[in-house]
Parts: structure tokens; C-alpha cells; sequence
């Protein structure tokens, strides 16, 4: 591989890849990385363990280019590999990097431009998802859009993270959580201006061995957890009953009664005064679910669903006949007569379902 060429100006990026059983994966992803346009970095490659030759992979490449530093520690989980990676970089900024995807040539390049033009100091992008799914893995751009798609999901995606150095060692991942990255992020977005290039850097890769399925329990009970710890740092003179209605939105959870239902979506409306259309959307779509889980509550969960929805400013979902269906038999859309209906009204054809 050709040396570095360090350009005049540009500072160090660290980037931290903590391995375990990637060997199918990790000499792509630490290619990508040093194939970078922008050259100034070096590549922290943790092993922690791995039983397969994740560690062989790593040490071959390291041979071949001196940008590499490999680490080898005995199993510690990730946030523990990504902590000791973080405290022994030599760069200002931290960038992260997962065994398995793939980084497009000027990620670091593009990403270090926008830091500049922007203020950011933690900062990510949107990402092609590939493997065994295909399609875009869409984040919020704005920091404060970000601050408020953190109560229902994870609003950076941590492969494509770039941050400065100081920060990260000054707020290093929780080790007791699995679900680190949200638990950073809700932890910083109050305090520091967070972002998303709306440009694809990463390519994402989805395979069966990955942490968000293998360990989805636990991730779930880390998020709950995290959650309500956020809110509570976000509204402090916010209700337990408003944490309760926007919680049950964010776990895909019926409602019991109409009060706790426009309760959420008072909130929801709330969250969506950004600038970010993509966000309002997706806000007024969490409205329509949230409304469409709870058919069993009558005809007045359809009236308050269409008095509140043009307050999110965007326009309304299609299919508004089986939801009017759904209210009007009060049933739950995960039952068998609904399935059935949804079906007739697809074979009726589309001017039904407007």
C-alpha cells in the first residue's frame, strides 16, 4: 500500500474499530479506511477475544501498512474496547468505524469539510444499508431534530460518528449498557451541537450475528431505561404521565383511553416544530400509528387522529378508509378481521384507500 501523505493543515483523525468474530468482514472494513482520500489518520483495531481470525486479519494488515495499530485484549465487550481505543489516540478527532461495514472513499474527507462549515462537534451521516436488507438508513440533520428523534431511536448511527477527541475521553461509553451509542448520544445531546450530513459515507452491513439482534432484549431494556432518564433531562417540569404517553408511542404500544392518546399526540406535535420536513413527517407518521394501535378505542379515536394531524404541517397519510374501518368496529389492527378488510379494500382498488 503507498505511504501517507500527510496534508499541511489537516488534522489527525483516530479512527477505533473494536473487533470480535469479524473475520468475514474486517479486512473490508479496515480497507476502507485506509483507502480514504483524506490520509492523515490512523486506524486503532482492537481484538478483544475473537474466536475466529478476526485477530490473524488484523495483524496481516498491520504488517502491511504502519497507519494500523493493533490492540489485543481479552473479551470486555464493546464499550470497554472502544474506551481503551479512545484513551490511547493520537488524533483530534475520533472517528468510529464497525468491523463489518464499509466506508466510502471520502468519508473522513466530506465528513472533516462539513465539521468545519457547521460547528459540530459530534457528527454522523445517512448510510446504505446492504446485506441482508437493501435500503437507506435515513438520520435526522439538525441537532435539535436530533435531540428529539433520540426519545424514539438511536439518532446517529455510531459507524458513521465523527467527534472530537477531547469530548470523547471527557464522556466515555457507560461498560454496563449494550446499547452504548444511545446511551452516549442522550448523554451528550444536551450539552454539545450534534448533526447528520444528509450523505451517504457508510455502507451498513445487516447479517444475523449483529448485536441490535442477537441481543435485542437487552438493547430494549437498555433503551427503556435511558429513555426516560433523557426526557426527564430534556422536560424536567414534564408529568410521569407525559413520559408515559410519549414511552408508549415509542414502544409501539396500544393506548387505553383518548386522554393518554392526544396527551401523545400533543407531545408529538411538539417535537415536530423543527425546521427538519423529513422529521415533521416522521413525527405525523408516529401520530398515525400511534392512533391507527389504538381502533379499538371507537369512532372518536378517528375524529381526534384528523383534528390533530394537520398540526404537524405535512401532508396526510394514505389508506384513511381501513383506519375509518378499523374506529368505526373498534378493532385492533393486529386482528384477523382487520387483516381481512385491509385486504378487501386493497382489492376494491386504490380509490378506496385514499
Amino acid at each position: 500500500m503507498p505511504e501517507p501523505v500527510p496534508v499541511s493543515g489537516d488534522p489527525l483523525i483516530s479512527v477505533v474499530m473494536p473487533v470480535y468474530n469479524a473475520g468475514r468482514y474486517v479486512g473490508d472494513a479496515i480497507r476502507s479506511i485506509l483507502a480514504q482520500t483524506y490520509r492523515r489518520l490512523e486506524l486503532i483495531v482492537v481484538e478483544s477475544g475473537s474466536t475466529d481470525a478476526s485477530a490473524d486479519v488484523g495483524r496481516d494488515l498491520a504488517g502491511r501498512d504502519d497507519r494500523i495499530r493493533p490492540l489485543f485484549l481479552p473479551y470486555c465487550g464493546v464499550s470497554r474496547a472502544l474506551n481503551v481505543a479512545i484513551a490511547l489516540a493520537h488524533g483530534e478527532w475520533i472517528a468510529h468505524m464497525e468491523a463489518d461495514d464499509i466506508a466510502l472513499p471520502q468519508r473522513l474527507a466530506i465528513q472533516m469539510d462539513w465539521i468545519r462549515q457547521t460547528g459540530a462537534v459530534v457528527g454522523g451521516s445517512l448510510a446504505k444499508v446492504f446485506g441482508e436488507d437493501d435500503h437507506l438508513y435515513w438520520f435526522p440533520e439538525t441537532h435539535e431534530a436530533i435531540r428529539c428523534e433520540l426519545l424514539f431511536r438511536c439518532a446517529l448511527l455510531e459507524t458513521t460518528v465523527l467527534m472530537r477527541a477531547d469530548i470523547a475521553r471527557e464522556h466515555p461509553f457507560d461498560e454496563d449498557v449494550v446499547f452504548q451509542d444511545y446511551e452516549m448520544w442522550t448523554r451528550l445531546a444536551p450539552r454539545y451541537v450534534l448533526g447528520n450530513l444528509q450523505q451517504i459515507l457508510v455502507k451498513y452491513r445487516r447479517h444475523p450475528q449483529q448485536t441490535s439482534i442477537v441481543r435485542v432484549v437487552r438493547l430494549r431494556e437498555d433503551q427503556r431505561r435511558v429513555r426516560r432518564r433523557y426526557f426527564d433531562t430534556l422536560f424536567p417540569e414534564a408529568t410521569a404521565e407525559d413520559y408515559a404517553a410519549v414511552s408508549r408511542v415509542a414502544e409501539r404500544e396500544p393506548f387505553s383511553n383518548l386522554t393518554d392518546l392526544e396527551r401523545a399526540g400533543s407531545w408529538l406535535v411538539h417535537l415536530a416544530q423543527t425546521p427538519d420536513a423529513f422529521l415533521r413527517r416522521r413525527m405525523a407518521k408516529r401520530w398515525r400509528a400511534a392512533c391507527q394501535r389504538s381502533a379499538h378505542l371507537g369512532p372518536e379515536c378517528y375524529r381526534l387522529y384528523r383534528r390533530v394531524a394537520p398540526q404537524f404541517g405535512v401532508a396526510p397519510a394514505r389508506g384513511s378508509v381501513n383506519f375509518w374501518l378499523d374506529c368505526a368496529l373498534r378493532l385492533r389492527p393486529d386482528s384477523r378481521t382487520s387483516a381481512v378488510l385491509a385486504s378487501i379494500m386493497r382489492r376494491m382498488g386504490p380509490s378506496l384507500n385514499r
